[in-house]
């Protein structure tokens, strides 16, 4: 896995149509449940990922005010991705360089998400959360699974068909810690 970002999110907690009792809130990769800033997209300051090389970049698309509303998360990228059950190499874009995550970010788990466009925008669908699959796949409080592994076997098998179209990658989700 690679480092590939930071962002900010609103999180949120676990919708009443999730039947997953173990799932305490929403810390999935995709911005359907959980959002972003507003106009996050607008300032261009993102990387071809979707997220941003530093810290501060990721900081300064929130309004300062709003702020205590959100959390920061980090997130690194395997290199395989899946289309059709078939695995694929991950292409990493030019403008992804993300400083070094810090050593007070601690891993909350693993996402498969998909993404179907080529550049430039976020990650779309997290299954798990979008798709309700987490009834099904055993997720854990954050709504991601535990290991890398688990991560890979679901991204295969949503890329082969059932949930939202698109290729699905691996991301270990980061959350920085609290003071």
């Amino acid at each position: 896995m690679i480092d590939a970002g930071y962002f900010a999110k609103r999180i949120t907690p676990r919708p009443d149509g999730l039947h997953a009792p173990g799932v305490r809130e929403i810390c999935s990769v995709s911005c359907c449940i959980s959002p972003g800033p507003d106009d996050w997209i607008g300032h261009w300051r993102h990387n071809e990922f979707g997220w941003y090389n530093t810290i501060d970049d990721a900081w300064s698309v929130v309004p300062e005010a709003d702020r205590p509303a959100y959390r920061l998360f980090a997130y690194r990228i395997a290199l395989t991705r899946f289309r059709k059950g078939e695995a694929l190499e991950v292409p990493v874009p030019a403008d992804v360089h993300p400083a070094p995550i810090p050593a007070d970010f601690a891993s909350l788990g693993y996402d498969a998400v998909s993404r179907s466009t080529g550049s430039g925008f976020s990650f779309e669908c997290s299954p798990l959360s979008c798709n309700m699959m987490a009834g099904e796949i055993p997720a854990n409080e954050n709504c991601l699974l535990d290991t890398e592994a688990a991560a890979t076997a679901a991204a295969k098998a949503f890329s082969a068909g059932k949930v939202e179209p698109g290729d699905y990658y691996v991301v270990e989700v980061l959350e920085a810690r609290r003071m």
